[in-house]
C-alpha cells in the first residue's frame, strides 16, 4: 500500500487536538493509493514530543529495523567540565549487541564556539580492518535540558560505522553562546543548574544489501555484485545504461555475436566494437571501456563530452544495427525484439467508413504531464477524440461527418521500451522544461485493455528495467536500474560502480514528486512547530525516464543462456588474447613500484630522428622516436645493464665498445646528454643512478653509443675537467632533412671552433675548405649563430651541447639548388617545425544555402599571415579565398568575423579573446561569401521577416544591403527574394526593429538601417486600415512575456488605443490583433510595462488607456498565464545523434 501525505490546518473552533489518521480513497484503485491527512491546529496547546522519543525526529526511510535505543547521559559541573576537558566520553551502553558510547567535545571539535558531538563504536576499532565488519545506525543525538525536555538541540544522521570510521556525529550541534540562554519561548536553557543532558536514540537498520550507505573506498563491483560497469568518457553515461540494458538480454547479445566480424577493425566496425564491449561485460574484472565503440560510430572526443538524449540513442542505434544484421543469423531478431504495432484511424460515428493505417514503434512515448502512472497514460496514449462541429470529417463519397479519432494497439513486442515524456518544449519560456511530477510504474503490468482485440495469451508484463535521469533540462546525469532476470536481485548501474539495491530504490526513489518520507516529516515538524509555517518539500529532480517491460510468455526465450557456440571462435580468441594483454599491463603497473623503466636512446634511433635534440621521449606535436625500452628491478646493476644491452644489440658488440650517457631535461624543456658513466658505477644500482643523476624524471634515459675499442675517449676512463662532448647535427637544405653527424670530444675548452671544421667537412661528406654555418641549438625557438672564430668557452658550450651546420651557399646555389626556401636554413627549419600547427576549418552554421560544407584539417605555420591562411583554405575549398570570412569559437558566438590588420597572423587569430585562450582551440570557422568581403565594409547583411495579419512569420532571410541602406532598400529587395507575400502592390508598409522580443524602433522610408546591431531582427509588417488614428488616439507597443518582462517570447505588434474606450473593449481587440486562440485568450493578463526597473501595473477592465503618458519604452505586456505548448519528439539536448559508420 502507498501512501501519500498532506495536511491541512483547523480553523479556531475546531478540536485543538491532534485526530487520529482519516484513511480515504484516491482516485485511482490500480495503485491502492490512500491519503493520510494529518490535522494541525494554528494554536495548538499540545505540548512538545519529549525529546526522549527521538524516533519521531528520524524520518521513516523505509528499512528493517533490527533494534532501537535510547542512551540518557546526564553531565554534571558542566562550567568546570567544559573549562578542563577537551574530549569526554559517556559511559558504555549496548546496543544490537555492539558498545557504544557518547564522544563530546565540550568546546567544540576544530573549532572553539560549537558544541561537537558524536556517536562512537566501541567494538569498531578492534575489528580486522579487511573483514566485512560493520553496523547501519540511523541515529539522533541532542542536548537537553534536564528539567523540562521539550527544550532541546538535536541533529539526526545515518552511518555505516565500521573499523575505518568509528565513530559520526556534529561539529556544530549548537553554539555554545546559546546554552544558558532561555530558548523556545521558555525560562528555560539547554545547560541549567550547572547541568547538560545528553540523549542519543539509536536505530540499528538491517543491511539487506551488504552495502548499505558503503563509502565505496576500495568498493569491487565484480567482487560484490558479480558485474562490472562502464568507464565514463564524459558525458557517456546515457550511452552506458542503455548499453547495460540491452547486455542483460540474452537474445539480444546472440544476435549481435553472430554478426560476421571476422576482418573488421574494431574502431570502424560498431558490431566488432559491440562484440568486444558485451564480451568485456561478462569477462573483465574492471569496469569496460567504450573508446571503441564510440570511435566505431564516427565520434571523436568533442562528441562524447556531448550528453545526448537515451531515447534518440536506443533509436539511432537499434537503425544501424538492424541494417548491421541483414543477411546474417541475427537477421530479424531486433523486429522480434522490441517492434510492436499500433493502428491510427478515424472512423465515422454515423455511416459505415474508417480511415486507418498500420504503422511500427519501437518505443511508446507516454505522457507524464496530468497522469499519476503507466495505467494513465496508456489510457491517455488511446484516447478518442470526436470530429464534430466545424472539426468534422471529410470522408471519401460521403462529406463531412462525425467520426472518432485514435490509435490502438494492434500488437506489443516481447521487449517493450516505455519513454516517459519528462521534457516538453513550454511556448511561453520558449525552452524545454523537465517534468518532476509524481508518476507511479508497476512491477508487473497487464496490457490488454489496449490492444485492439482481445489477444490469444495475456499480455502480462514484468519490469526489468528503469532508466533514471538526474538533473535538468540543461544537464544530468543516467543510470540504470536492472534486474537480470525476472525474480532476480535488482541492481543499479551508475557508469564504473555496480551495486545491489532495494526495491524502494527502484521504484519510491524514482517515481518523481515529492518524497513521502520528507512530506512525513514536514508534517511532524509542522506538529511540533505550529508557530511555523513548514514549506512543501520540493519536488525531486532524480526521477524515471525510460522503463523496459518484458512479457512474461516470452521470458524464457528472451533469457536462455549463451552457450560457448554462441560466440564466435574469432571473437573467443581475439578478446582472450586482449585480456591477456590487458592482464599483463596491470600486471605490470601493480609490480612497477619494483622496477626502472629504462628508456634506452640507440645511435641507429638519433641517425632516424629529424626534431630538435638527439630524440624525442613524449611531446605528441611531433614525432616520437621509437627508442629501445627496457624494464630491470631497481637493484639491478649497471654493470648487468651494460650486459643486457649488449644481448639486446647483437653483432658481436662487446661492452668495452659501449659509451653511456645519462639524458637529463634541462630548465629550457629540452633533453640532452648530461653525464657520462664510467666502470667505477658498474656497482652502482640503476635506481641510485636514476635517483642521483636524473630524479626529476621517473623513468630512467640512457643514450648508449658504440664506438671502436682504443677510441678517442675510452668508456672507462673519467673525463678530464676542461674537456667537453659536443654533439653534432648537419642540415642540408637542398633536401630539406637534418641528420645526426656524431659526436666531437673536446680536449680543452680554450680551443677555437675552427679547429673541429676537419670533422665537420668529414661527417658531412663535404670537400674541405667548404664554407660553412654553424649554429648551437639552445631551444626550439633559440637556434643562435655561432662566430667560429671564438673558443668553446667564450661561446658558452658545455658538455651535451648540440651544434648544428650546414653550407653556407652562393647567391647562385641558393636560387638554384634549394627548391623551398622558406626553408633555405636549420634556424627557418626549426622555426617551422615548432609553430607548424593542425587547424581544423568547420564550416560556420548558418541560415544561408551553400554548397561549402566539408570540414578542412590543415597543417599551417603559427605565423602565417592572414591573407595566406586565406589562401591555404581557398584551394583546399577550390573558393575564391577574397570571399572567405573566419570567425573563432567566440566570434561564432557574437556573430562577429576575424578582423584583418596589418599584421595579422594564424596565432593572432587563435588566440583571439578570453575565450579562445582559455580552451587553447585549434578549431576555426569559415563562410564563403557571395560577395568579396572587402565589399562587406561597404555593405552588411541584415535578418528580416515578414508579420502577416494572422502573425504568421514569412522568414527570416539574410540581405545584403549597403550600410547606408535607407529602409525604402531594404523592403525592394525583400519584395524581390519572397515573390509571393500576401499584400498589394499599394500596400502601406511599415519596418521595425526588435531586440529580445521588444520593439525598439520604427524606420521611416528614407531612414537608414546603419544603427541596426547585429543581434536585432528586423521585421515589415502591413499598415491595416483599422489601424489608422483617429483624433485622440495614440499608439502603443505590445510584448508576450511568461511570469515576468525579462522573459518576453513572440512577436511584438504596434496597436491602436481608441479615445474614450474602456479596456474591456481594449483587451478583445488586443486578443484579435494578438491572434490568440479562445482557449488562450482567458489566460492572458495585461499590464502596463515601464522602462527602466519600475514594477509592472495590471491593467483592469474599466481602465482607459489612450491619453495616458506613455513613454517611449513603455508596454503593453501580455502575460501568458499557466499557457503551455507540448512537442511530440521530446529532447534533452540541443545536438541529434548521429552514428556516421
Amino acid at each position: 500500500m502507498k501512501e501519500y501525505l498532506q495536511w491541512t490546518t483547523l480553523q479556531p473552533g475546531d478540536p485543538d487536538t491532534l485526530k487520529h489518521l482519516i484513511t480515504k480513497p484516491k482516485l485511482s484503485s490500480q495503485y491502492q493509493t490512500t491519503i493520510r491527512t494529518l490535522i494541525l491546529t494554528p494554536t495548538s496547546k499540545l505540548t512538545a514530543a519529549r525529546v526522549s522519543e527521538l524516533r519521531d525526529i528520524l524520518p521513516d526511510i523505509g528499512l528493517e529495523v533490527e533494534e532501537e535505543f535510547t542512551h540518557r547521559w546526564l553531565v554534571d559541573k558542566w562550567a568546570s567540565t567544559s573549562r578542563q576537558t577537551k574530549k569526554l566520553y559517556s559511559p558504555e551502553f549496548e546496543c544490537n549487541g555492539a558498545k557504544w558510547r557518547i564522544l563530546l567535545f565540550p568546546t567544540g571539535n576544530q573549532q572553539s564556539d560549537t558544541l561537537s558531538v558524536f556517536l562512537d563504536s566501541v567494538d569498531a576499532p578492534m575489528m580486522p580492518k579487511d573483514g566485512a565488519w560493520h553496523i547501519c545506525v540511523q541515529f539522533s543525538l541532542a542536548i537537553v535540558n534536564y528539567k523540562n525536555e521539550a527544550v532541546y538541540r538535536s541533529s539526526t544522521a545515518q552511518h555505516r560505522f565500521n573499523p575505518y570510521e568509528a565513530d559520526w556525529g556534529f561539529n556544530h550541534l549548537v553554539k555554545l553562546n546559546q546554552l544558558v540562554v532561555p530558548l523556545d519561548g521558555t525560562n528555560h536553557s539547554l545547560v541549567e543548574d550547572d547541568q547538560a543532558l545528553f540523549i542519543v536514540h539509536m536505530r540499528v537498520m538491517k543491511d539487506v544489501t551488504g552495502y548499505l550507505w558503503h563509502n565505496y573506498i576500495n568498493y569491487d563491483s565484480k567482487v560484490a555484485t558479480g558485474f562490472v560497469g562502464f568507464k565514463n568518457q564524459g558525458a557517456t553515461c546515457y550511452m552506458n545504461s542503455l548499453l547495460q540494458s540491452l547486455y542483460f538480454i540474452p537474445y539480444f547479445r546472440k544476435a549481435t555475436y553472430t554478426i560476421p566480424t571476422d576482418n573488421d577493425s574494431p574502431t570502424k566496425s560498431i558490431p566488432l566494437a559491440l562484440q568486444r564491449v558485451f564480451y568485456q561485460l561478462e569477462h573483465s574484472n574492471t569496469p569496460a571501456a567504450t573508446i571503441e565503440l564510440t570511435k566505431s560510430f564516427g565520434w571523436d572526443a568533442a562528441d562524447s563530452f556531448m550528453q545526448h538524449d537515451i531515447q534518440e540513442f536506443n533509436r539511432v542505434l537499434q537503425d544501424n544495427l538492424e541494417a548491421k544484421m541483414l543477411g546474417t543469423k541475427g537477421e530479424g531478431a531486433i523486429r522480434k525484439l522490441f517492434v510492436g504495432e499500433y493502428k491510427s484511424y478515424i472512423k465515422c460515428m454515423d455511416v459505415e467508413y474508417e480511415s486507418s493505417r498500420i504503422e511500427d514503434f519501437y518505443d511508446v512515448q507516454l505522457n507524464v504531464k496530468g497522469c499519476q502512472g503507466v495505467a494513465d497514460s496508456f489510457k491517455d496514449y488511446i484516447s478518442v477524440e470526436t470530429l464534430e462541429g466545424e472539426n468534422k470529417y471529410q470522408a471519401e463519397g460521403f462529406g463531412l461527418q462525425n467520426a472518432k479519432k485514435g490509435v490502438v494497439f494492434t500488437s506489443l513486442p516481447p521487449v517493450l521500451f516505455l519513454q516517459l515524456k519528462r521534457f516538453e518544449y513550454d511556448v511561453e519560456k520558449d525552452s524545454m522544461i523537465k517534468i518532476n511530477d509524481r508518476y507511479e510504474y508497476p512491477a508487473e503490468l497487464n496490457l490488454d485493455a489496449f490492444l485492439e482485440s482481445q489477444p490469444a495469451t495475456p499480455q502480462n508484463y514484468w519490469l526489468y528495467g528503469v532508466l533514471v535521469h538526474s538533473g535538468d533540462i540543461t544537464g544530468g546525469h543516467y543510470c540504470a536500474f536492472l534486474r537480470p532476470a525476472k525474480n532476480d536481485k535488482w541492481f543499479k548501474f551508475d557508469d564504473d560502480r555496480v551495486t545491489p539495491c532495494l526495491h524502494r530504490e527502484v521504484f519510491e526513489d524514482n517515481f518523481g514528486g515529492e518524497s513521502l518520507a520528507a512530506l512525513k516529516q514536514a508534517a511532524q515538524l509542522q506538529l511540533q512547530q505550529p508557530q511555523v509555517t513548514i514549506p512543501k518539500p520540493t519536488k525531486r529532480f532524480t526521477n524515471a525516464y525510460m522503463l523496459i517491460y518484458i512479457r512474461d510468455g516470452d521470458s524464457n526465450t528472451i533469457f536462455a543462456p549463451l552457450g560457448d557456440e554462441d560466440v564466435q571462435d574469432h571473437l573467443r580468441v581475439r578478446f582472450e588474447a586482449e585480456r591477456l594483454e590487458q592482464e599483463r599491463i596491470k600486471k605490470e603497473r601493480e609490480e612497477a613500484h619494483l622496477y626502472v623503466n629504462t628508456k634506452v636512446l640507440l645511435e641507429d634511433h638519433v641517425l632516424k630522428h629529424r626534431g630538435f635534440d638527439l630524440c624525442n621521449f613524449e611531446n605528441k606535436a611531433y614525432p616520437i622516436t621509437p627508442v629501445l625500452t627496457m624494464r630491470f628491478k631497481k637493484d639491478e646493476t649497471f654493470a648487468g645493464f651494460k650486459e643486457a644491452v649488449i644481448k639486446e644489440i647483437g653483432g658481436g658488440v662487446t661492452v668495452d665498445r659501449l659509451s653511456v650517457w645519462t639524458l637529463v631535461g634541462r630548465q629550457n624543456k629540452t633533453v640532452r646528454p648530461d653525464t657520462l658513466l664510467n666502470s667505477s658505477d658498474d656497482n652502482t644500482t640503476l635506481e641510485q643512478i636514476r635517483q642521483k643523476l636524473s630524479n626529476l624524471c621517473p623513468d630512467l634515459r640512457l643514450f648508449v653509443e658504440i664506438g671502436d675499442a682504443g677510441g678517442i675517449t675510452m668508456p672507462g676512463s673519467p673525463k678530464p675537467e676542461k674537456s667537453l662532448s659536443i654533439f653534432l647535427k648537419y642540415y642540408d637544405p637542398t633536401t630539406s632533412i637534418v641528420r645526426y653527424a656524431g659526436k666531437v670530444h673536446i680536449p680543452n675548452k680554450s680551443s677555437k671552433i675552427t679547429e673541429i671544421l676537419p670533422i665537420l667537412w668529414e661527417r658531412a661528406g663535404l670537400p674541405s675548405k667548404t664554407p660553412l654555418l654553424l649554429f648551437e641549438e639552445v631551444k626550439p625557438d633559440m637556434i643562435d649563430e655561432l662566430k667560429i672564430k671564438q673558443s668553446f668557452a667564450h661561446a658558452e658550450l658545455g658538455d651535451g651541447d648540440i651544434i648544428c651546420y650546414q653550407r653556407d651557399m652562393t647567391a647562385f646555389e641558393y636560387v638554384s639548388q634549394i627548391e623551398d626556401k622558406s626553408i633555405a636554413t636549420i634556424q627557418q627549419y626549426f622555426d617551422t617545425m615548432h609553430n607548424r600547427n593542425v587547424v581544423v576549418f568547420k564550416p560556420r552554421p548558418s541560415d544561408r544555402p551553400t554548397k561549402f560544407v566539408q570540414e578542412l584539417e590543415l597543417m599551417l605555420h603559427k605565423k602565417m599571415p592572414y591573407d595566406d591562411v586565406l589562401s591555404k583554405v581557398g584551394e583546399k575549398l577550390s573558393a575564391d579565398p577574397l570571399k572567405i570570412q573566419l570567425f573563432t569559437t567566440a566570434g561564432l558566438m557574437n556573430k562577429l568575423a576575424v578582423k584583418k590588420g596589418e599584421k595579422t597572423n594564424l596565432n593572432d587569430i587563435l588566440n583571439t579573446g578570453f575565450y579562445n585562450q582559455l580552451m587553447a582551440t585549434n578549431v576555426l570557422y569559415y563562410e564563403v561569401l557571395d560577395i568579396e568581403v572587402s565589399e562587406l565594409e561597404k555593405n552588411r547583411y541584415v535578418r528580416i521577416s515578414f508579420v502577416d495579419h494572422s502573425m504568421h512569420e514569412w522568414g527570416p532571410i539574410e540581405l545584403l544591403v549597403s550600410k547606408g541602406a535607407h529602409t525604402s532598400e531594404l523592403v525592394r529587395k525583400f519584395k524581390a527574394q519572397v515573390s509571393d507575400l500576401p499584400i498589394g502592390p499599394k500596400a502601406e508598409l511599415r519596418v521595425y526593429e526588435v531586440i529580445a522580443h521588444k520593439i525598439q524602433k520604427f524606420f521611416g522610408h528614407t531612414d537608414s538601417i546603419s544603427s541596426v546591431g547585429v543581434n536585432s531582427r528586423l521585421y515589415i509588417e502591413e499598415v491595416l486600415p483599422e489601424d489608422k488614428l483617429h483624433k485622440g488616439d495614440m499608439y502603443v507597443n505590445v510584448f508576450h512575456f511568461n511570469q515576468h518582462p525579462s522573459r518576453g517570447h513572440g512577436i511584438p505588434f504596434k496597436f491602436p488605443l481608441r479615445k474614450g474606450e474602456p479596456f474591456s473593449a481594449t483587451r478583445e481587440r488586443l486578443i484579435a490583433r494578438a491572434q490568440l486562440q479562445d482557449k488562450d485568450g482567458g489566460k492572458v493578463k495585461f499590464f502596463v510595462v515601464p522602462s527602466g526597473f519600475a514594477q509592472p501595473t495590471e491593467i483592469l477592465d474599466s481602465d482607459v488607456l489612450a491619453g495616458r503618458n506613455f513613454a517611449a519604452y513603455d508596454y503593453i505586456g501580455i502575460d501568458h498565464v499557466g499557457w503551455s505548448e507540448k512537442i511530440v519528439k521530446d529532447v534533452n539536448a540541443g545536438v541529434g545523434i548521429k552514428i556516421k559508420n
